[in-house]
């Protein structure tokens, strides 16, 4: 009996777990898509929090550190600047290591060859402008089409 009502209150404790991160993440895809210019730490928080590198709790600033630690950025971003395509390709082909073409590969997955790749691939529009800034909303479009495309279990883990 003592065991039977362990085992319920774990079950309710992790429950009520569950549903708090499920709002987290529910409530960062509704800001993300609310926002009219997506920033760099939106877009850094998606890959590292997908990829294990950071909690969902975790802070923007964090996830840049935790993406340029990993190899995956160049360089510390500016959390709050603003997302173009060519580096939201660049991030998403680190998190579902994109193979790409020849230049791709010979330049070590360049954020123009890693543009260039999704466009091939259908994942970026062909009239795309490499310097566009994204909104929330297409951020989130294009991270929905690079899982339909590359599927989840391309990503790292």
């Amino acid at each position: 009996m003592v065991f039977a009502v362990k085992k319920a209150l774990a079950l309710i404790i992790v429950s009520l777990f569950m549903l708090a991160v499920q709002a987290q993440t529910a409530d960062f895809v509704t800001e993300m898509i609310d926002t009219k210019s997506a920033a760099n730490g939106q877009l850094c928080y998606m890959s590292a929090v997908y990829q294990g590198f950071i909690a969902d709790t975790d802070s923007y600033q964090a996830a840049v550190t935790a993406l340029y630690k990993a190899g995956q950025i160049p360089y510390l971003l500016d959390k709050d600047g603003p997302v173009y395509y060519i580096n939201a390709a660049f991030v998403f082909s680190e998190l579902w290591h994109i193979s790409g073409g020849l230049m791709f590969r010979i330049t070590g997955g360049s954020p123009r060859y890693a543009f260039r790749q999704m466009k091939a691939d259908g994942v970026i529009p062909q009239d795309a402008d490499p310097r566009k800034k994204l909104s929330g909303q297409e951020l989130m479009n294009l991270y929905t089409d690079c899982v339909r495309k590359y599927g989840e279990e391309g990503a790292v883990k």
